[in-house]
């Protein structure tokens, strides 16, 4: 799929997946149009920023990205979630934080043949200079999470997750994925990396899903 799509690239040329404007995939522009810097809570109260929301052209490029192997996204879905990482005040004069890719499952690696959230983090570290480890794994089987309710995604992923120690004393982890529906899963990923020994110095996503109104209809909520 990621060879496809990269001769697709070279064979008709890149466009603007928003606007249609030749030279680059996402045009800084359309780019800045959808820049939407916010906060959101996950269920566990873990504070998370994200860079734009999911609606427009955002849900066009991430999916492209993660199931369409279009890898050339990586770069612009890099820059919005370089521009959700706002350092605390407490962060200011320490280490900088190491990057921590929410990682995809096994089947879905197999299927994408890539590691969507691994390729972001790499795309961040490009334009940061941070670096990206890898600490999180999944230790357990877990369902596809868009098959599942708001009630139910929490007790999927809890503690389906473990991750590898600090590769130095005092290194910080920043978690990050493209995509934050309840959070669940970004619940999962702090809480795995602290009992690993990371200080988690932040989240980070690309977009945040409106998740009332996606998952209303299947909860019963109003």
């Amino acid at each position: 799929m990621q060879q496809w799509a990269a001769l697709i690239d070279l064979a008709i040329g890149r466009h603007c997946l928003d606007c249609g404007r030749v030279g680059q995939v996402w045009c800084d522009r359309c780019l800045h149009r959808v820049l939407d810097v916010h906060p959101r809570l996950t269920p566990g109260g873990q504070s998370v920023v994200a860079a734009a929301r999911y609606a427009g052209s955002v849900p066009t490029a991430i999916v492209a990205h993660k199931e369409q192997g279009h890898l050339a996204l990586a770069a612009p879905l890099g820059r919005l979630l370089v521009a959700a990482m706002v350092v605390p005040p407490e962060g200011v004069g320490r280490s900088a934080p190491v990057l921590v890719p929410v990682p995809s499952t096994r089947a879905a690696s197999r299927t994408r043949g890539q590691d969507h959230a691994r390729r972001l983090a790499r795309a961040v570290g490009a334009l940061t200079a941070l670096p990206v480890e890898p600490a999180l794994r999944w230790s357990r089987q877990v369902h596809d999470q868009a098959a599942l309710s708001a009630r139910s995604r929490s007790e999927n992923v809890r503690h389906a997750m473990s991750a590898s120690p600090p590769p130095r004393v005092g290194a910080r982890a920043w978690l990050v994925d493209d995509v934050m529906t309840t959070g669940a899963t970004l619940d999962e990923g702090v809480r795995a990396l602290e009992t690993a020994g990371w200080p988690v110095a932040g989240v980070s996503v690309v977009a945040t899903v409106d998740a009332r109104s996606a998952l209303a209809r299947r909860d019963g909520l109003r």
